[in-house]
């Protein structure tokens, strides 16, 4: 049996964030923060501002784009009095004030966000919350549910820290679950890449469904493959009925199904489809004697980053004296 784990291991240093781009990222973002602190020193009298990092840039699950365009996603939350609590809009219209000048491209102001655009790079998005002052309002608890300022919706409570804290937990002590979620996440990259008009679910929900399905292994192309049939069984029992196609945020709402967005028959289908033929590759795989065979079948659905030439030609030796074809190889006869 063809044991990949050096190969996926080679597969995540090459797309998860080094630390010279987290540096990068990091510096950018802190030039936000403080063009916003100056903004508000000078301009919003009854208003304070904080910051707190969010999304995979803090969980540390991301991964380079094969685009190489980074997504970095900074609260930036707003305190101030009950009464004194601006519209979404307006809201949105401070920060992107305070931050219009930082790029030579022009920033964007978008539902959920104010986005900041280093231009062939990066860019790096604003979610922009409220929070009553504490000392203002003494009956404002510590753990209060923070709004998110959305353009369409008003103010809606939205707390992303609470679902960094809820994976943190779920990874404390699996490294390796955070290389799963990097898996999926390179695996949906470049099927989109593919095909721009494909509809993948979010990294939120593959870090979501990779956490509560996790299945771990001393070697990573087993765990994958064995998480990969356990989201599968989660989601796709019951294939052509809607209402069990689901994926339930752990925090703030937990009865929202954040796959509702993905339930259109086509797209449902694309992504169930697509994960069929995952499984069954990797099946394939992990039965195979030769290791550059099996890296074929991995590197069908993860793309030309999975490392397969710096596996060395005589671990497929055995196998290249009966097999003509790697596509011809499989337990069950078949190729994914």
């Amino acid at each position: 049996m063809a044991n990949l784990h050096d190969t996926f291991i080679e597969f995540n240093d090459i797309v998860k964030l080094n630390s010279t781009k987290k540096t990068s990222l990091r510096k950018s973002r802190n030039s936000i923060r403080d063009d916003i602190k100056k903004y508000f020193n000078d301009k919003r009298e009854k208003h304070s501002v904080s910051f707190k990092g969010q999304g995979s840039f803090m969980m540390n699950t991301t991964i380079k784009p094969i685009s190489n365009e980074f997504d970095l996603d900074d609260g930036v939350y707003i305190f101030g009095k009950k009464e004194d609590r601006p519209t979404p809009q307006t809201a949105h219209n401070w920060i992107f004030e305070a931050v219009k000048n930082r790029t030579s491209s022009e920033s964007l102001d978008k539902n959920t966000c104010v986005r900041v655009i280093y231009k062939s790079d990066y860019h790096v998005d604003l979610p922009i919350y409220y929070k009553v002052d504490k000392s203002d309002d003494e009956f404002t608890l510590d753990d209060e549910v923070p709004e998110l300022a959305h353009l369409s919706k008003g103010w809606i409570q939205s707390d992303p820290y609470a679902f960094k804290k809820w994976f943190d937990e779920q990874a404390n002590g699996k490294p390796q679950l955070k290389r799963i979620v990097r898996y999926l996440k390179a695996w949906s990259d470049k099927k989109q890449d593919d095909n721009a008009k494909l509809r993948f679910p979010s990294g939120m929900i593959f870090t979501i469904l990779a956490s509560n399905n996790f299945v771990q292994d001393e070697r990573d192309d087993i765990s994958l493959l064995e998480t990969m049939k356990a989201i599968q069984k989660e989601i796709d029992d019951t294939r052509f009925d809607y209402a069990y196609y689901d994926c339930y945020r752990p925090t703030i709402d937990e009865n929202e199904n954040l796959l509702d967005k993905y339930n259109a028959k086509t797209t449902k289908e694309n992504f169930l489809n697509a994960l069929d033929s995952f499984i069954k590759s990797g099946d394939q795989a992990i039965e195979l004697e030769s290791k550059k065979d099996a890296c074929a079948k991995w590197q069908k659905h993860l793309g030309d980053r999975f490392p397969c030439s710096s596996i060395k030609e005589e671990d497929s030796k055995s196998s290249a004296k009966i097999f003509s074809s790697p596509d011809q190889i499989g337990f069950d006869n078949k190729s994914a």
